[in-house]
């Protein structure tokens, strides 16, 4: 990204001020960003949706208005361009949409702070509380089976596939690991447990905080759209209670951190309370599915060459699934103590 270029970007919105510097932001997987400074403030983030992974960028938009025609907040604060749109589009197919940066806000990768933990709790609640009743049927499907396990399986395997013989005994533990645990998690998608409007990739660094360490919203809302809160509550408390990162090699760093998960039931109680007791039992074990499916689409992605989520080495995506996977076989021996924390 040049100076010029963004300029021409940030010439189609309606902005405050003079462009004098920005910033890229590297902590995601999947689209561009970056921290635009005018006058000499850090006052806007601008996103590049990547258009490989989200093929029809306009229903993100369209599952955001939405939301907005109901009047209810998301936190993020969309910056109309110049025709009206909360985005623009340049060369025919990137979609380019700019929001107002939260002053002092901040995010965090990992964490060992429960207080931190207590304010996730909070803001994933809230938002649960916020589209309790929404009326799911005119949302779009952003990603078709995006958290499908079964669909996943089918991807890895249809990868597998494609692989020679020393390929396949290269990654025969990681197969057969794969091929045994998958089933343990068949009672989520036979159980049925009811449809919500979910964040779906409510992930602790996808949580925004003020400088004072308070939760204020989620962000990245690309993946707002109908699913399980299985899913929200599993990607939250993963992120949150193993002390590492999903790029640690050490897989013997990787814990299991029952006081922070103790503080982030407390800041989710209101919305613990106020679900199907279906769902409620099924919470630990979604703290297990959302890394381990995790682990299976960075491997999947692995063997068909790093197309998906970006990478800065080629065997990034391998170091990720062999963490994920670990913690959630992690997650598993957990299970019962989560479930006492949560009916207690």
């Amino acid at each position: 990204m040049d100076k010029h270029l963004l300029n021409k970007i940030l010439s189609n919105f309606e902005i405050t001020g003079s462009l004098t510097s920005f910033k890229k932001i590297s902590s995601g997987y999947i689209n561009d960003t970056f921290k635009i400074f005018t006058d000499g403030y850090p006052r806007y983030i601008l996103q590049k949706i990547n258009s490989k992974v989200f093929k029809k960028p306009k229903d993100i938009f369209y599952n955001i208005d939405l939301i907005q025609k109901k009047s209810m907040n998301i936190g993020i604060r969309l910056v109309d361009s110049k025709f009206n749109k909360p985005y623009i589009v340049i060369n025919d197919s990137e979609f380019w949409r700019l929001m107002d940066y939260e002053d002092g806000s901040q995010t965090f990768n990992n964490t060992t702070d429960p207080e931190i933990a207590l304010e996730c709790g909070k803001v994933l609640s809230n938002f649960h509380i916020t589209f309790e009743n929404t009326d799911l049927s005119k949302f779009k499907y952003i990603l078709k089976d995006f958290h499908s396990l079964p669909s996943r399986i089918q991807q890895f395997n249809n990868a597998c596939k494609k692989l020679n013989k020393e390929k396949i005994k290269d990654f025969s533990d990681l197969i057969n690991t794969i091929n045994t645990f998958s089933e343990k998690f068949q009672i989520i998608y036979s159980s049925k447990l009811n449809k919500r409007l979910c964040h779906n990739d409510s992930k602790l660094n996808n949580i925004l905080f003020d400088k004072n360490k308070k939760g204020l919203y989620l962000i990245d809302i690309d993946t707002i759209m109908p699913g399980l809160i299985l899913y929200d509550f599993g990607d939250t408390v993963r992120t949150l209670v193993n002390p590492t990162s999903e790029e640690e090699r050490d897989l013997k760093k990787i814990k299991f951190n029952k006081k922070m998960f103790v503080s982030f039931i407390i800041g989710f109680k209101p919305t613990l309370l106020n679900i199907e007791q279906n769902e409620r039992d099924l919470l630990p074990l979604s703290v297990a599915l959302m890394p381990f499916m995790h682990g299976v689409r960075a491997l999947t992605d692995h063997l068909n060459g790093n197309k998906y989520f970006k990478v800065s080495y080629p065997d990034q995506n391998l170091v990720r699934a062999k963490n994920l996977i670990k913690f959630a076989q992690i997650a598993l021996n957990n299970e019962k103590y989560m479930k006492k924390i949560i009916n207690s």
